[in-house]
């Protein structure tokens, strides 16, 4: 057996971060509304948990403005975006986040949260469970409705940027 040597750095949080860019995720537009409000926050931290019943987790800064609003509203929309949204991602950058879902067209589903048309898929969700860890707050969700319009391919974000399926075949 040849053992390779690899150097090994203590896991805080800026070596935790770095090594966490080098996970490729899907990008995502975590939608909800509270009191009238409509918020939209960008998102990688999503997660499948359960097919029966379908179910999801998505991972929410506790200091992000969208935390409140999903907390209270009991309900938030994962709306995983495509390849030709990328500038929907780089514009949400810039925009305050109830201002957010004005940059693009969106409809309601079952739970009334805001789905963002021509994503790859949007998943309208009823909060089941709230849990807390560190610096952010875990939204576990049933999954109510799911819109698989035409299918595409997915935007994704790795090594602190976009890119997508075409770029990684």
């Amino acid at each position: 057996m040849n053992m390779s040597h690899t150097s090994f750095t203590a896991a805080g949080p800026d070596e935790f971060r770095m090594g966490m860019r080098r996970l490729a995720a899907a990008v995502n537009v975590i939608s909800t509304e509270s009191d009238g409000e409509l918020y939209g926050m960008l998102a990688t931290a999503v997660c499948s948990v359960s097919a029966e019943p379908p179910t999801l987790l998505v991972c929410v800064n506790k200091s992000a403005s969208a935390c409140g609003p999903i907390a209270e509203s009991k309900r938030f929309c994962v709306n995983v975006l495509s390849e030709k949204q990328q500038d929907l991602a780089n514009q949400f950058l810039n925009v305050e986040s109830t201002r957010r879902l004005d940059l693009c067209n969106w409809t309601r589903l079952a739970t009334g949260a805001p789905a963002i048309e021509g994503s790859l898929v949007s998943f309208d969700c009823e909060v089941d469970q709230v849990i807390m860890s560190g610096t952010h707050a875990i939204f576990i969700g049933r999954v109510v409705v799911a819109s698989l319009p035409e299918a595409a391919s997915p935007l994704l974000y790795f090594d602190g940027a976009y890119s997508g399926m075409s770029a990684v075949a």
